[in-house]
């Protein structure tokens, strides 16, 4: 009877731990966009804060390749269209009211405030 508690135990346990698994791997997609963007929109706070002002161009290099992963996979996910992900960046950080985008010369400045 001792033994059976054990097997059952260890079933039990095996099972769990196979469920969790399956379960970060469904949601490491998510969590890796949203590592990668929490990224991308830090680095373009820290590069407005030096810099006062930027334009769009100027951010796309700035978050060119940059790479995100999580300690428990060993899949990576890298900034690939650097227009897009500056846009929607953007367009959160205009939500957030902690940007402004001015034109001059026909260009668009993005500006902290």
């Amino acid at each position: 009877m001792k033994y059976v508690i054990y097997v059952l135990s260890i079933a039990l346990i095996t099972a769990f731990l196979i469920i969790y698994g399956r379960a970060k791997e469904y949601y490491l997609p998510t969590e890796l966009t949203n590592k990668l963007y929490i990224k991308c929109r830090d680095k373009i706070l820290k590069y407005l804060s030096k810099n006062k002002s930027a334009t769009y161009k100027e951010l796309e290099r700035e978050i060119e390749g940059v790479t995100a992963k999580v300690f428990w996979s060993r899949k990576v996910m890298t900034v690939l269209d650097s227009k897009k992900m500056v846009k929607g960046i953007i367009d959160s950080l205009l939500k957030q009211d902690k940007i402004q985008i001015l034109e001059s010369d026909g260009k668009k400045l993005v500006i902290l405030k």
